[in-house]
């Protein structure tokens, strides 16, 4: 399609096909190659000007989850179940 802004060339290369792949599901169908490659650009670009501070208040929240699993009591598990499963799972004759 003709336009007045400049074209760029970009190879096809391992790295940048498993990112188009994972980008599948995100992207709306139907998009030409080329059209995939401009909205995971924008993407992108949209994700490295983000806050500086969501990439720290991710690692905290999960920090806080990581310490919930210190005490058996916190950690929201049914432990009677989980050793209940393992019992039978993995029998000792």
């Amino acid at each position: 399609m003709p336009t007045h802004h400049p074209r760029i060339q970009v190879t096809e290369d391992p790295e940048l096909a498993r990112a188009l792949r994972a980008a599948a599901a995100h992207l709306p169908s139907g998009l030409s190659r080329s059209r995939q490659v401009r909205e995971l650009a924008i993407a992108g670009a949209r994700h490295l000007a983000g806050p500086p501070q969501a990439g720290v208040e991710r690692r905290a929240v999960l920090e806080r989850l990581a310490r919930s699993f210190d005490e058996p009591v916190t950690a929201g598990i049914d432990w009677d179940a989980l050793r209940e499963g393992k019992r039978r799972a993995w029998r000792i004759e």
